[in-house]
C-alpha cells in the first residue's frame, strides 16, 4: 500500500519541482545528515515565514525533473498539457544536477542566501551519541559527580576512567576524553555517554551550496559576511582616494574629496572678504560671525587710540593675504 501511494505522489511531485524551478532563480542546497522529521517541519515553518520553500525528495526524481528542465519540452511527454505554461528550457539548470547527491533537501527562494544561512543552520538540536556515528567534535567528561552509585563502578574501571567514591556515588576525578573529533562512536561511549544522561552532538541543517541564476556558490562563497566585504570595499577606497590626493590624481574615488576641499578654500576666502555667494547661503556656514567678530575687536580699539588710525592699513593687507 506504502509504494502504491509514493507511486501516486511521483506525478504531483514531478509537476511541483518543474514548476519551483521554473519559478526562482535561487535553489539552496542544505545536507540533511542526522537531522530529525520535527527538526525538517520546524525549519520548514521557520522559512515560509521568509517565502522560502524546503522541498525534500529522492534525488533520482529531482534529477529527473532537472534532464527534463534543461531541454525544450517536447509535445509528446506525459505532462505536456500541464507544464508547457512554463516556458522555455533553462538550460542555466544543468550545473544544479552535480549538487544532487547525498542526503540532501532544497530550499527556492528569492531571499539572497547570505541572508537565509544563519537562520538554516541556526536551528540545531542537542543529540544522543549513537553507536556507529562519526563526532563532529571532541567530547569530554570533566571531573565531578555521576549521579551514579559505586555499584557501577567496575563500568568505569574497564573504560579507565579515574573515579573515586565520595558521598555515595562515583566520581570523576580529572578529565576523560570520550571521543575525538572524526572518531566513530563505539558501544561502550555510546552507554557510557547515555548512562551520565550526556547528549554531546548537535545536529542541523548546513548549507552546502547554492544555484544562483545559472552559478554555483560552494559552501565557502555562500559562507562569507557580506558586511564584511562592504567594510573592506569602502576601506580600499578611502587608501585610493587618500594615494591619489597625494599625488594629484584626479580619479572617481578622489574627485569628490577635490571639490569638497576646493569649495572649503572658496568658502574661507568668501567668508573671510564678506563676499558671500549662494552656495555659502546653502551650506549653513556662519555667514555673518567672520565680518561682526572683526567689527567688534576693532572698535574698541578706535576708542582708545583715537589718533592711530589703522584701518586703512589693515584693509590693505588683508587684501594681499589673497591675491
Amino acid at each position: 500500500m506504502g509504494k502504491k501511494e509514493t507511486k501516486d505522489k511521483k506525478p504531483a511531485q514531478f509537476k511541483k519541482i518543474y514548476e519551483l524551478l521554473s519559478k526562482y532563480t535561487q535553489v539552496i542546497i542544505v545536507g540533511l545528515a542526522n537531522v530529525g522529521s520535527k527538526q525538517v517541519q520546524d525549519i520548514r515553518r521557520i522559512l515560509a515565514k521568509k517565502n522560502a520553500l524546503l522541498v525534500i525528495g529522492k534525488n533520482t526524481l529531482f534529477k529527473k525533473v532537472l534532464a527534463t528542465r534543461v531541454q525544450e519540452l517536447p509535445e509528446t511527454h506525459e505532462y505536456f498539457d500541464e507544464l508547457k505554461k512554463f516556458g522555455n528550457a533553462i538550460r542555466e539548470l544543468d550545473s544544479l544536477k552535480n549538487q544532487v547527491a547525498g542526503k540532501v533537501g532544497f530550499i527556492f527562494t528569492d531571499t539572497p542566501v547570505f541572508d537565509l544561512k544563519p537562520i538554516i543552520e541556526e536551528n540545531k538540536v542537542e543529540t544522543p551519541a549513537r553507536v556507529g556515528a562519526i563526532a563532529p567534535v571532541d567530547v569530554v567528561i570533566p571531573p565531578g559527580p555521576t549521579g551514579m552509585d559505586p555499584a557501577s563502578i567496575q563500568f568505569f574501571h574497564a573504560l579507565q576512567i579515574p573515579t573515586k567514591i565520595e558521598k555515595g556515588q562515583i566520581q570523576i576525578t580529572k578529565d576523560f576524553v570520550v571521543l575525538k573529533t572524526g572518531q566513530k562512536v563505539g558501544q561502550s561511549q555510546a552507554v557510557l555517554l547515555q548512562k551520565l544522561g550526556k547528549k554531546p552532538f548537535l545536529y542541523g541543517m548546513e548549507v552546502l551550496s547554492c544555484y544562483d541564476n545559472g552559478s554555483i556558490l560552494n559552501k565557502q562563497q555562500v559562507s562569507v559576511n557580506l558586511n564584511d566585504i562592504v567594510t573592506k570595499f569602502q576601506q580600499n577606497v578611502q587608501n585610493i582616494s587618500a594615494i591619489s590626493l597625494q599625488n594629484g590624481w584626479i580619479n572617481e574615488a578622489s574627485a569628490p574629496y577635490v571639490l569638497a576641499n576646493a569649495f572649503k578654500d572658496l568658502a574661507a576666502i568668501g567668508l573671510q572678504s564678506g563676499f558671500i555667494f549662494d552656495q555659502i547661503k546653502q551650506s549653513n556656514a556662519p555667514v555673518a560671525a567672520a565680518p561682526v567678530a572683526a567689527k567688534v575687536e576693532q572698535k574698541p580699539v578706535a576708542q582708545q587710540a583715537p589718533a592711530k588710525v589703522e584701518e586703512p592699513e589693515e584693509d590693505v593687507d588683508m587684501g594681499g593675504l589673497f591675491d
